[in-house]
């Protein structure tokens, strides 16, 4: 995955830097990159279709719907493989998630994200390139 970087703070807590040449890429690769962190995604085949929206300004956007992926993964184990935005608005955004349940005796478990905070979340354009930082409590 070489469209983000994790970040290291303290024990109780992890993060991740995603870059992408859009806020609709740039979303989509956060959510990827959280499921990356849950399991490699690699290993998870794009047979289900869920649709994920929050309604939010910028930055929270990013938060809340890392949250909204998470709490799917709780409820139901899924776990995406690709992501497409359907609509990104600076208050609204819905995409559509492909993937499959999390089976840990097929998967490999990493970590247990109990949720993304607004602890130094970032969501900017920096030259080029968007960024977001979100830092999860695990």
């Amino acid at each position: 995955m070489s469209f983000y970087e994790t970040i290291d703070r303290v024990t109780a807590d992890a993060g991740i830097r995603v870059w992408a040449k859009s806020p609709q890429e740039l979303l989509c690769k956060a959510l990827l990159a959280t499921f990356n962190e849950i399991t490699p995604i690699e290993a998870i085949p794009p047979e289900e279709e869920r649709v994920l929206e929050v309604s939010s300004e910028l930055p929270f956007v990013v938060a809340d719907l890392i949250n909204s992926a998470i709490l799917l993964h709780e409820k139901e184990l899924f776990v995406a493989s690709k992501c497409e935005p359907i609509e990104v608005r600076e208050d609204y955004v819905r995409v559509k998630l492909f993937g499959s349940k999390f089976d840990p005796k097929r998967h490999e478990p990493r970590l247990v994200i109990k949720a993304a905070t607004y602890h130094d979340l970032k969501m900017e354009k920096r030259g080029e390139l968007w960024v977001a930082e979100v830092i999860f409590d695990i």
